[in-house]
């Protein structure tokens, strides 16, 4: 006999999200598990509190199904990215956006080109990490030869890197983010703007003036001269190589689909590379799945691209869908619900509303030290008290960008604090004074938040359709 379904209650809903979060902390912290093992077995943790208040393992499924549901564009998209990372890398694009960085390196204005440069390598890469492991590694040894202090080189290289991997549509957080708040990764960049932007320039003008004091025209450009002969030696680097970019960039302006768009990237990206650049078809074409491989001659070269590839992505793919998954359970549950009614006690504003996201994105990475489990934890908690306050998902995909993903490196115990430390051979406490960047965009986040500019708000007709399609779908 099937049980007469009840309220999940406060105390319940709690018990569940804890039991949930301690299995990720020990797993992740103690145990090494990777998180998409970790964000499906909890899958698990929420079946015996579903079981009490009446529900099936098929209502689970079903409310999963339906989040994962709306987040398959996003997956899409970031295997097509994958492919086209491959791609580009043989075609010369992302080899020659680099040595075009490195051709405007002014050691007279070192800290803010240094930032420039990380930014552009970020957003053509779409990784803070592949950025900050390569030409931020590059900008430490010239900073250190004019005496610029590291914390401040390093800042300058985690507030470019982070900028790109925020604001790349091949970054994993810049479409992730929008899958679980429930927008598409354009919108998603577009929104991101208004906090972004007034924060990058505020940024670039900080390190111009900090850069003054160390500016000097007798800096050993070796190193970064070497990385441009290996280019220039291996790649044509021509207006030929910047095709693919140019076009996928103009598809996306005039607001041709994401996947097409990048796929057809990646194809002409092959085609530049069997054509422009020489390599035989058969290798040009396994980038496609399995990435770059080759020797550049330069450890730098070597490390930022041998990469992307369809199965570069897979694991990511899995963190979205298993996490997608669990939110959407959550749900169904009863849990959240139970949870987010008793937040609307204390969050009256929209400013209260973003203050609470920011710092639920900055609890996520402390306790689960990884941007991908604040952001769907943030994201499946928050998501309800937007629609509840009429904002579009942009906003909250945007919090999570400004909390979660700006919040990672200056958190010293997380995966990304950790690397930056690490890669950087740089003291947290000496690079995070720098990192002004990733302290300007919550800023600008909560401003907007208590003064409601640029927040999006649905109409009442748009918030009669949102509920009737959840009462369609059982959410």
């Amino acid at each position: 006999m099937k049980k007469e379904k009840t309220t999940m209650s406060f105390g319940m809903a709690c018990l569940a999200l804890g039991l949930i979060i301690v299995f990720m902390v020990i797993g992740i912290l103690i145990y090494k598990v990777k998180l998409p093992t970790l964000l499906f077995f909890s899958w698990l943790i929420v079946v015996p509190f579903a079981y009490k208040v009446g529900l099936t393992y098929s209502d689970l499924q079903n409310g999963a199904f339906e989040m994962i549901r709306r987040g398959m564009e996003a997956i899409i998209i970031i295997m097509a990215v994958g492919a086209l990372t491959g791609s580009w890398i043989a075609s010369g694009t992302v080899p020659g956006l680099i040595y075009v960085g490195l051709k405007v390196m002014s050691p007279s204005f070192f800290l803010i080109t240094s930032l420039f440069l990380c930014s552009m390598v970020s957003l053509a890469t779409g990784t803070s990490w592949g950025t900050i492991a390569t030409a931020g590694i590059a900008c430490m040894g010239i900073g250190e030869g004019l005496g610029v202090p590291a914390g401040m080189t390093a800042g300058a290289v985690i507030c470019g890197a982070y900028f790109g991997d925020k604001m790349s549509p091949l970054s994993d957080t810049t479409n992730m983010c929008p899958a679980v708040a429930g927008t598409d990764v354009m919108t998603h960049i577009k929104h991101m703007f208004y906090t972004t932007i007034p924060s990058y320039v505020i940024t670039a003008i900080i390190f111009l003036v900090l850069g003054f004091k160390y500016g000097s025209s007798n800096v050993d450009m070796s190193n970064v001269h070497a990385i441009m002969d290996s280019i220039s030696g291996l790649y044509n680097v021509g207006f030929i190589a910047f095709i693919p970019a140019i076009l996928v960039i103009t598809l996306l302006i005039m607001k041709q689909s994401p996947v097409t768009s990048i796929l057809l990237g990646a194809v002409v990206g092959i085609i530049i590379a069997v054509l422009y650049q020489g390599h035989p078809l058969n290798f040009a074409a396994g980038t496609l799945y399995s990435g770059f491989s080759g020797d550049f001659g330069n450890e730098f070269l070597n490390k930022l691209l041998n990469r992307g590839g369809i199965a570069s992505m897979l694991q990511l793919a899995t963190i979205m869908i298993t996490g997608l998954g669990l939110g959407g359970m959550l749900r169904v549950s009863g849990i959240l619900p139970a949870i987010v009614t008793k937040l609307t006690n204390y969050i009256k504003s929209v400013g209260s509303l973003i203050v609470t996201t920011l710092i639920i994105g900055y609890v996520g990475n402390a306790i689960g030290g990884s941007q991908s489990f604040a952001h769907v934890m943030t994201g499946t908690l928050m998501e309800p008290l937007f629609t509840q306050f009429k904002l579009k998902p942009e906003n909250l995909s945007r919090a999570l960008e400004d909390g979660g993903t700006m919040g990672a490196p200056i958190i010293p115990w997380t995966g990304s604090g950790v690397y930056c430390a690490t890669m950087l051979q740089v003291p947290w406490s000496a690079y995070v004074p720098y990192c002004f960047l990733n302290f300007l965009c919550p800023v600008f986040s909560t401003i907007y938040g208590f003064t409601g500019y640029s927040m999006k708000k649905y109409s009442d007709e748009e918030i009669s359709e949102i509920k009737q399609q959840e009462l369609q779908a059982g959410v």
